[in-house]
């Protein structure tokens, strides 16, 4: 489905109803300066009279448009007006007699524009006879988890209503077999979490004590979801030898717990991310953060040796995976994200605040040295622009989404990549052209009540919906959900369409 802000099939009337909205509000403002801006000379609201509504625009839009209202007796004290439309209440701006100005309510789904003014006995109300056609939209939203007061809460498992945790930096994933099932790793937290979504409720299936440490760095499948790929971050064997990458094999019911005794499969240190080509599947590229190196390990040799009795040795020395390249020099903390085409993949990295990008070679079966496609190296910072010009700041895990309106065209590639930027506390958008935007978070009406952009308001992607240092970020095509991992709010929050309250 198309994620660039889910534009309306209506967008020559809306593009009509904003001018014409914009008219309004100038001569609404206009006629104020005539005025002095003295609304004494404004007609007060007359109990003995009715109230009119005439007219609204636009006709139609979502949560958060701006919309003007004409009519009579409105009066001049907005303390005296409410203003309702699918029953949901609006927020007025201003009231000047014969007109108003509101913004339109999440959830406004009937359409229906009430209008009260007045107190106890004076009070009369009135309704719109057109209906405002209220278009749904992307929204924030908070699937489970909370923060009290004193930051206490700890971790429980349980239903969403209760289960709390979420505090450690981490990565997510909706099981290819089963997209009810999204888990989340943690860099230093509790193992491997289970959200359930079908029965709404977190379990940890997977314990730390099944790995070497507890840093576990990113998650991914293989290419038949029959095993977890989970990296750990960790050097206390040396050089190749801390474990890196392992291997979890699903129970017959088609779960992961700690019985699906990890096994290692790759071994360097301080691994950052691995992912399975999504095209050839016995490839598995994974890093180190101790020269940025990126490994090639063809897996299919691991499956042949274990199905034939041999131990499997993880260790470079033994030869099984092989060095691409390096991203810069020591020190480089980065994930790489392969687009679903195998044609290419994203680097981003953590640290240095920008994003590479590595493309494939179909003949030698291997990715090249990467090159530059947003950001700037070690320039950290928030602006939306293209290529180099962009800023960001701590860039963590990544999504490819499909875009419709790409596959309308007839593009050959059908996906942006949506990531989180952390230090930025905000989803971003990055297009096919290297264009950097912001898609959600930072939301302006928080700013202007706190001046902070980090917060945690759900609601409008823009206007009003705040995240604070997120890093996961999972997508579910089929029900066209992002999942976010809301650290320091302690929340697993969502991106999706609105739904109307059963």
């Amino acid at each position: 489905m198309d994620m660039k802000n889910c534009k309306t099939i209506k967008r020559l009337p809306l593009f009509w109803g904003t001018l014409i909205l914009l008219s309004a509000v100038f001569c609404f403002y206009g006629c104020k300066d005539d005025n002095d801006s003295d609304t004494s000379e404004i007609a007060a609201y007359d109990p003995s009279k009715p109230v009119v509504i005439s007219d609204f625009t636009p006709k139609d839009g979502g949560a958060y448009q701006k919309i003007v209202i004409y009519g009579d007796n409105f009066g001049n004290d907005s303390s005296l007006v409410t203003v309702t439309i699918g029953g949901k209440e609006a927020t007025l701006i201003s009231v000047k007699g014969n007109a108003l100005y509101c913004f339109v309510p999440s959830g406004a789904y009937s359409g229906v524009i009430e209008i009260s003014v007045g107190k106890d006995g004076s009070q009369k109300t009135v309704t719109a006879t057109d209906i405002f056609e209220y278009q749904k939209k992307m929204v924030v939203g908070t699937l489970c988890g909370y923060r009290n007061e004193y930051d206490n809460q700890g971790w429980s498992d349980g239903s969403f209503a209760t289960c709390s945790g979420f505090r450690n930096d981490g990565t997510m994933k909706v099981d290819p077999r089963d997209p009810n099932h999204v888990y989340v790793v943690y860099d230093n937290g509790v193992g491997i979490q289970l959200l359930d979504l079908e029965k709404q409720e977190l379990s940890t299936p997977i314990h730390t004590s099944s790995f070497v440490t507890g840093r576990l760095r990113s998650i991914d499948f293989t290419q038949d979801g029959e095993y977890m790929v989970v990296t750990t971050d960790y050097d206390g064997w040396g050089t190749g030898r801390s474990p890196s990458v392992y291997l979890l094999k699903r129970n017959s019911d088609g779960s992961f717990t700690d019985s699906s005794n990890p096994q290692i499969v790759a071994s360097y240190k301080q691994c950052n991310g691995a992912a399975i080509h999504p095209v050839n599947g016995d490839e598995l590229y994974f890093n180190s953060y101790e020269r940025g190196q990126v490994f090639r390990m063809d897996i299919s040799n691991y499956f042949a040796t274990i199905a034939s009795g041999g131990n499997w040795n993880p260790e470079k020395d033994g030869g099984n995976y092989t060095e691409l390249f390096t991203v810069q020099d020591t020190g480089w903390e980065f994930q790489i994200n392969i687009h679903p085409s195998g044609n290419y993949a994203y680097i981003v990295v953590i640290n240095q605040h920008y994003i590479l990008r590595t493309d494939y070679n179909w003949a030698e079966s291997r990715f090249a040295p990467p090159y530059v496609v947003a950001g700037q190296v070690r320039s950290g910072g928030w602006v939306d622009g293209a290529g180099v010009s962009a800023r960001l700041n701590r860039p963590y895990q990544g999504v490819f989404v499909k875009n419709q309106e790409y596959v309308d065209e007839g593009r050959s590639d059908i996906y942006d990549f949506y990531f989180c930027d952390n230090q930025n506390h905000a989803i971003r958008k990055l297009s096919q052209e290297g264009v950097v935007t912001t898609y959600a978070g930072r939301g302006r009406s928080g700013q202007a009540m706190d001046n902070n952009v980090w917060g945690t308001e759900d609601g409008d992607l823009r206007e009003v919906a705040r995240f604070r240092d997120p890093t996961g970020l999972a997508y579910d095509e089929r029900s066209n959900t992002f999942y976010i991992l809301d650290t320091v709010g302690r929340k697993i929050r969502t991106i999706s369409m609105e739904k109307e309250e059963p």
